[in-house]
């Protein structure tokens, strides 16, 4: 069976529609790639586009999206809410069917590498693909200060910023806006989020999304198998309610790992006897 690995480049840019499609073009028009999904967020100024395929064509798909991303975006012109460090700010790999995550490790390496030398990009690893196994927010913390770059040059690109490159296992993406125009709001329940046992393995932060009149709280969520999404959003409601406010909705970034998934039907329909035989996905998306 071929492997599969399942990519989720994030970019910088998440307003000009005619650089978003020249990044998502870049990967809809490679060979062997399919093209899962894509979103692009004009306050958090960001773009995050998913795909699978095999090794080969997954790496050509990743360099294609860099390449288009570095030639158009300036970060020298970048405002948005969401932390970043270059115009493909990062690039995780992760392990889907028939291949480790070492070997995706391997080819983060690899991409990173070649972005470094055709670029003159510096390039940070983390997570699998790095020695020490830095966490993402741990590189976004200490990159140009106690950090130096894996590959290339020491300093900034001086449009395109940095990249940060890795392997890592599959996470969910998930934000959930509140009406509360307080951002004080969003972030005591983010911050409440990294410490519940309950719920484990959340990553959380709050964040103004001003063109909406919402604020946000905003996760990536590394223990989807300990975390079910249906708990996490009757928790962040109730805390919402609490503190005087009301989510408004919640939104998935990328795609949802497939046991994640079956779990929120089986949750949300308090069917405890459902099995994962029942959910086909075989015409879908409907024609």
């Amino acid at each position: 069976m071929t492997p599969q690995i399942q990519c989720i480049p994030n970019f910088s840019e998440g307003r000009d529609t005619v650089i978003i499609t020249a990044i998502v073009d870049a990967v809809r028009q490679t060979p062997g790639v399919r093209l899962a999904d894509w979103s692009a967020d004009a306050d958090h100024h960001r773009l995050v586009v998913t795909f699978v395929g095999p090794p080969e064509p997954v790496r050509n798909a990743a360099l294609a999206a860099a390449e288009a991303a570095i030639r158009f975006i300036d970060l020298r012109q970048h405002r948005g809410v969401h932390p970043r460090h270059g115009a493909l700010d990062v690039l995780p790999f992760v392990p889907l069917t028939n291949i480790s995550l070492e070997e995706c490790a391997v080819l983060a390496r690899e991409v990173g590498r070649e972005l470094a030398e055709r670029h003159d990009l510096p390039v940070f690893l983390y997570e699998a693909a790095a020695a020490e196994a830095p966490s993402l927010p741990f590189v976004r913390k200490h990159i140009f200060d106690t950090l130096t770059p894996d590959y290339g040059p020491i300093s900034p690109h001086p449009t395109a910023g940095a990249a940060i490159v890795g392997a890592r296992s599959p996470l969910i993406a998930y934000n959930i806006n509140l009406a509360a125009e307080d951002i004080q709001v969003s972030r005591l329940i983010a911050r409440e989020l990294r410490t519940l046992p309950h719920l484990p393995g959340i990553r959380a932060l709050g964040f103004a999304l001003p063109s909406r009149g919402l604020t946000q709280v905003s996760m990536n969520i590394t223990r989807p198998a300990q975390t079910p999404l249906v708990a996490l959003f009757e928790h962040v409601s109730r805390r919402a309610a609490e503190l005087g406010t009301a989510v408004v909705e919640s939104e998935v970034i990328g795609a949802l790992p497939g046991p994640s998934s079956f779990g929120v039907v089986r949750d949300a329909l308090k069917s405890t006897g459902l099995k994962p035989g029942q959910i086909l996905l075989e015409s879908w998306p409907p024609e």
